[in-house]
């Protein structure tokens, strides 16, 4: 399956073309279901079948709002600023952190991080007719919205930030690891989960050497033994301070 975002030249780029897999996805969903048929009752006779018909109607419509120029570059100032999130939610309140070498380093869940994300792209999005417009309504606007996020989630991985090989996360601040599995919100609740989170460590004037490079390691490792003690209940009371702080 092609990706909707790459990594090039250490950024992220929204490549402006979607696969349909998603949508296929979504089109067998209850939702999507009763969104397609709702159009289709009203839709003329076609010789495919009006459900099909609407089907492949829906899919133009969203690869041509995917491909819109002004959706591309807001998507890839979304994604751009997907980044500087990272920094300011490394400042809220209650999230874990220890020092290392004068230097914060904060664990910001993917739940905090994705959730702030999608808020902005579906602000964003929705103030662009093309979108805003698609004939499948806000079931498959949502769609769209949340498969990109997943699409720019695995492409940061790929990424493999490290320590040694860290991300620019915006203003003083960058990442410098990933946990893909770490489960920080129930997963019986509504919405995706989300799992996982980055370290995000804060930059000084002074250079991060090799020494504090090794520290940063070893302090990333003890942050995962202990976080494995939180409670469920623990972990979701500390997303909650953190989103009323952030």
């Amino acid at each position: 399956m092609a990706e909707w975002v790459r990594w090039s030249r250490g950024r992220a780029v929204y490549r402006g073309r979607i696969s349909r897999p998603p949508f296929v996805e979504w089109a067998d969903t209850a939702e999507g279901r009763a969104a397609i048929d709702a159009l289709a009752a009203r839709a003329k006779f076609s010789l495919l079948g009006r459900t099909r018909s609407t089907r492949r109607r829906l899919w133009r419509q969203l690869v041509a709002a995917a491909s819109d120029h002004a959706v591309i570059a807001a998507i890839q100032r979304e994604i751009d600023g997907y980044f500087t999130l990272h920094a300011d939610l490394a400042c809220a309140e209650g999230l874990p952190r220890v020092g290392v070498e004068l230097r914060r380093l904060v664990v910001v869940p993917c739940a905090l991080l994705n959730g702030a994300t999608y808020r902005s792209i579906v602000r964003r999005l929705n103030s662009e007719p093309v979108f805003a417009d698609l004939e499948g309504g806000e079931g498959l606007r949502d769609a769209f919205v949340l498969r990109l996020i997943h699409e720019i989630d695995q492409t940061v991985a790929t990424a493999l930030p490290s320590p040694k090989r860290p991300l620019a996360a915006g203003g003083e601040w960058i990442t410098v690891g990933l946990n893909r599995a770490f489960v920080w919100r129930p997963p019986l609740l509504q919405g995706p989960s989300w799992t996982g989170h980055h370290y995000v460590l804060e930059l000084r004037r002074q250079p991060v050497t090799r020494a504090i490079r090794k520290a940063v390691a070893a302090s990333i490792s003890r942050l995962e033994a202990s976080l494995e003690s939180l409670s469920p209940v623990e972990r979701q009371e500390t997303l909650h301070r953190a989103e009323r702080r952030a």
